[in-house]
């Protein structure tokens, strides 16, 4: 088969992977996810390494030592579970969910020393799901976030072993927020106050970029770094509100009639209000070195700091916050109950604090094109102790990784000397576990702890 019809057909397979959509994610970390089955099994030190596509994420630079063309998807499964324990009691509401998450990416090496590249990936994300009657669901019952990156991707080698990276990244920010208010009024008590449930869901777009640089010091020794710029979103949405009418049939005197229910009240006081938030995706520095002391045994350690303080606070706003947030609420119900609308903003601050990494990985090559890989990986936790809430309690993690990996010549079936593309086949497992963290703060004197598995599989070809 000649060159081209070898290059078009894989383009085109990989370029639809890139853009195929993907499953939602089910976590309740911002960053524990590695992006790249290989990577995973490394504990994510890959910044000094990236010698596989997914160096799009890990380190651009890394693209242009990469041969032809070549695509690559990742695909994990896995498990979380979380608890949180009251101190006074011992009982303990669990929440846990089932994930499935894929990543693509596709790069092309046009010349030497140029290469070029696009991924789309998940790189941050975090998803809390509690029993929905426990007692911190008027601060949370489920709230998610979920980061999607499409990136593009350029590298050069100005000098012999050293390369340089840029990459433009188009951010997709979705969030989802439920949690309990309770309503009552003063002026005609109910025998137990009603219960309405909140629910946001809002979702913006932004852009950045990103910078990395790799050098081939010596043939054993590998040194590289990665920026990645902070992404400021502004978020639209919705805020629509929800009570089981069955259970609110109890009735009050009104202004207009002689008694309306407890339903018909909230119907008249809620009205769903389109809302707007912004947060800040973290800037992000990764430094790593990759040592080869043996001929088959090589190491990889990184370093990463990510400014979570940037995010800011978990707050939706009403567009018709500082106006009438309801005018079917009128000024007559407003002075015969003594209320008026003010939900106009909701949120709490996360207490989020700038985080930092180890993370470290050691590959031993079995002949030419086996390999078996582990890793480790400390994620400290993102939270301040003193400011730690049920919608994301972040207690820090170790993590630890084990895979195997075959990156070599795939034979034809016509034919079996004949190599007709390099396979690169990576599988790996891992496993989190947290130690107990507690949350001080009243009414929610919690105690935390979490444990997690994920397995994958990545999956590539070069041309």
């Amino acid at each position: 088969m000649s060159s081209a019809r070898r290059i078009i057909p894989a383009f085109a397979l990989g370029l639809s992977l890139t853009l195929s959509p993907l499953p939602s994610l089910r976590a309740q970390d911002f960053a524990f996810h590695e992006v790249g089955a290989r990577a995973a099994s490394l504990g994510g030190a890959f910044t000094a390494r990236a010698d596989d596509i997914s160096a799009i994420f890990y380190n651009p630079a890394g693209l242009a030592f990469l041969d032809g063309v070549g695509f690559k998807t990742n695909l994990t499964f896995g498990n979380r579970t979380i608890g949180a324990t009251r101190s006074d009691t011992g009982l303990t509401f669990p929440t846990g969910q089932t994930e499935f998450r894929g990543s693509h990416f596709l790069a092309w090496r046009p010349a030497k020393g140029i290469g070029l590249g696009v991924g789309f990936y998940s790189p941050f994300n975090f998803d809390t799901r509690w029993p929905r009657t426990w007692s911190g669901e008027q601060v949370s019952v489920a709230a998610r976030l979920n980061a999607e990156t499409f990136r593009t991707a350029v590298a050069v080698e100005p000098l012999k072993g050293l390369s340089l990276g840029a990459a433009l990244d188009l951010v997709s920010l979705h969030t989802s927020w439920e949690h309990k208010i309770l309503f009552d009024l003063e002026s005609y008590p109910l025998t137990v106050p009603a219960e309405v449930t909140s629910l946001h869901a809002s979702r913006g777009h932004g852009v950045g970029w990103s910078a990395g640089l790799m050098w081939k010091a010596l043939p054993w020794l590998q040194l590289g770094a990665r920026y990645q710029q902070s992404v400021t979103i502004d978020l639209l949405g919705a805020n629509d509100f929800v009570f089981d009418p069955e259970t609110l049939l109890d009735t009050l005197p009104a202004p207009d009639r002689p008694f309306r229910t407890v339903s018909d009240l909230l119907d008249l006081f809620y009205a769903e209000q389109t809302v707007k938030s912004r947060m800040t995706l973290p800037r992000e520095i990764a430094c790593g070195v990759a040592l080869a002391p043996l001929r088959n045994l090589s190491l990889s350690l990184d370093l990463q700091w990510d400014r979570w303080s940037q995010l800011g606070p978990w707050q939706f706003t009403s567009v018709n916050e500082g106006g009438d947030l309801n005018p079917e609420f009128t000024p007559e119900f407003r002075e015969f109950y003594g209320i008026e609308p003010n939900y106009g903003v909701q949120g709490l601050g996360l207490g989020l604090v700038d985080t930092r990494s180890f993370k470290a990985g050691l590959e031993y090559k079995m002949g030419r094109w086996f390999a078996f890989r582990a890793g480790f990986a400390r994620h400290g936790s993102s939270v301040d102790a003193a400011a730690r809430t049920p919608l994301y309690p972040d207690p820090g993690f170790s993590v630890y990784s084990f895979g195997a990996g075959y990156e070599g010549p795939l034979f034809a079936i016509w034919d079996s000397e004949q190599a007709v593309s390099y396979l690169s086949f990576d599988l790996f497992v891992r496993y989190a576990a947290s130690g107990t963290v507690t949350s001080p703060l009243p009414e929610f004197d919690l105690i935390y702890h979490a444990d997690r598995w994920v397995a994958g599989i990545g999956l590539g070809l070069a041309f």
